[in-house]
Parts: structure tokens; sequence; C-alpha cells
């Protein structure tokens, strides 16, 4: 690594708008490299101009993988998907060119059981090129594993998890809205589920599979999980209009891991375009118990872009100074609102 780190963003949607600003208004000690995006209207412009920043780059947006590597960077902030099956190529990529990935793509959270032969080979091109791959963001990555895996160390024991989480996702566009599962007749909600075109959240057994690591708790077999939509009653506001009656306003999805024949971890996710009309106030909750039970509550709940962005810049120092290859957040230290990478960070 060079003496000034040098980092470079893949993917300029909301979340990679939002770590650039992070980047470029709050952070110092580092150098941006490079910045790419599929969006053609914003390729050719600054990145200052693209993410909406205060402060002033002379970075361009590009389009090509292959240029951003040029640029030699340390760390690639690639934020372009939550599928293994859509960023894994651009991963290897960067690891095999010496550059660490941080990514909030869910699925490389913990791909180790969903996609083994898929995380043996990031984990070798990371090895080879002498490079850190890490998954991360606010869920999974911080809500739901190492913020309550961390919580778990006030405990004696632990008989049982739960968390609940109530996010308000009335911000989100039509894309995203789409694609979780809002906006469907019931119908279509139960059919879009059965053959995959709706996602849900895309992470859940990656949390409950990282939280059993770190505790040691071996589980019976897969992550279980259920999803029960919820039906607007009347017409709900969007920021792309309103939402008519009777269509999906959002849902239930629950993910249950079973130790020794009983539900011993289980997590609510409840999405919702108006939670609070609802009576379901946004906010993160958890419940550990056992001989010394552990209750936490975070409220507001976290806002998703900005806590996953931050997760994603936060997470550079201990991605830097990790050994090479596929990581989890369990391996690493829990990351941290940093100020400046030439402060004493690396070494």
């Amino acid at each position: 690594m060079t003496t000034t780190p040098k980092i470079a963003i893949c993917g300029l949607g909301s979340i990679g708008k939002a770590a650039a600003r992070l980047l470029l208004d709050h952070r110092e000690g580092f150098e941006i490299v490079g910045a790419i995006t599929k969006e053609a209207a914003d390729q050719g412009r600054r990145l200052s101009e693209v993410a909406g920043s205060t402060t002033s780059s002379d970075v361009v947006v590009g389009a090509d993988l292959s240029d951003l590597l040029s640029g030699e960077p340390d760390v690639v902030l690639l934020m372009t998907g939550s599928f293994l099956q859509d960023t894994a190529d651009d991963v290897i990529q960067c690891a095999r060119a010496g550059a660490g990935v941080i990514t909030p793509c869910e699925e490389l959270a913990f791909p180790f059981n969903r996609a083994p032969e898929t995380a043996r080979r990031i984990d070798e091109a990371a090895r080879a090129g002498g490079a850190t791959v890490l998954g991360t963001g606010v869920n999974p990555g911080f809500i739901f594993d190492s913020f309550l895996a961390a919580a778990s160390g006030c405990s004696w024991d632990v008989t049982s998890i739960r968390g609940r989480r109530v996010v308000d996702v009335a911000g989100f566009g039509q894309n995203i809205h789409r694609r979780l599962g809002i906006g469907y007749t019931p119908a279509e909600f139960e059919k879009g589920h059965a053959d995959g075109t709706i996602a849900g959240h895309v992470g859940f057994p990656e949390s409950i599979q990282i939280v059993a690591e770190r505790l040691g708790i071996p589980l019976d077999g897969p992550v279980q999980e259920t999803f029960v939509p919820l039906v607007a009653e009347s017409p709900a506001p969007t920021t792309y209009g309103e939402l008519p009656a009777g269509l999906t306003e959002g849902f239930v999805q629950r993910a249950t891991g079973m130790v020794e024949g009983r539900a011993m971890l289980e997590f609510d996710l409840v999405l919702h375009l108006r939670p609070r009309d609802a009576a379901m106030e946004p906010a993160d909750t958890f419940e550990i118990d056992g001989t010394h039970p552990v209750k936490v509550t975070l409220s507001p709940g976290m806002d998703a872009i900005p806590a996953t962005s931050a997760q994603i810049v936060n997470a550079v120092p201990a991605v830097l100074a990790a050994e090479p290859g596929l990581k989890t957040v369990k391996d690493l230290p829990a990351a941290a609102a940093w100020r400046n990478l030439g402060g004493g960070l690396l070494r």
C-alpha cells in the first residue's frame, strides 16, 4: 500500500453517492483515484457533482472497471448489487489486481453456505492478489450480527435471541420497492416469492450464520424464512405517486435459526411505507435471554442508506490492515467513525 491510501468507488446508486459524500466531506488522509457507474447520464461528470458533495473533486466518473483498477487503488468500495451472481466476477477482478474490496452485497456477508464454490474462488483470488474482501453494511453487517453479537458480551449464557427491525421505506424508489415486494396484489406477492422475482430483504441467513458462528452455536440446518404481506387499506404516498389500496405497502419477513430442535435465533424485519400509521414505530429492538438478559432498543432505528454507506467507509482501515482473503465482520475489528487515514489508523 502507498503512503497515502488510494480509494476507488464502483457504483454510484443511492449508497454509492452517500459513500462518496461521506469520503469527500467528512474524511481525509487518502486519495480517491477513480469512480465508475453504469448510469450513462453520470459518466463524464465530476464525482462531487454526481454525489452532491459540498467538496470539489477533480475525479471524473467513468464506466469501465479495468480503467478504475488502472489507478491502482488499495481498496474498492463496490456498491453494485445484492446478489453474488451479479457481483462475484467484479470482486474477483478487483482482488486479483491487488485491490481490497468492501461491498454491501448481502450474499457476500457470509457466502460460505449459500455459495461455497464462489466463496472459494473469491478467497483464492484475494490471497493471490494480496487483497482483503469484506461484505458489510447495516443489515447484514451491523444490526442483526456484529452489534447483536457484541451486545451478547454482557450475557452469562444465551438461551434465545430475538430481534425486530421496523423500517420506513417511503423514501425508497419504485425499483427498490418492486424488488423488495411493495406494490403487488397479494397473489402477485406470493407468486413473486415462489419464483424468486421478489427478493424481500436479502441477507437474513447470512446474519444468523454470523451470529451463530460468533457464539459457537451450530445450527440444525438452513435458516428458515417466512414472508407475510401487508396490504394497503387506503392509497399510500410514495416518491413516485400514490400506491393504490389493495396492493402491498410492506411485509413482515422472519428468519429463524434452529438449534437442537427449537427456534433459538429469530429475527423479524418489517418494511412499510407508513409504519407509524400502522402503529409501528421505526426502531431496532433486541432481546437476548439467559441468566443475565440483555435488552436493547435503538430508536429511531438505523436509516438504511446513511448507515450502510457509513459502515462501508468506516470499514476501510480494518480492511487495509487485515490479512489477505475473504473475511466477514466477525473476523475484523468493528468499524469506527475514523477521520484521518493518515492519523495512525493503519499502524
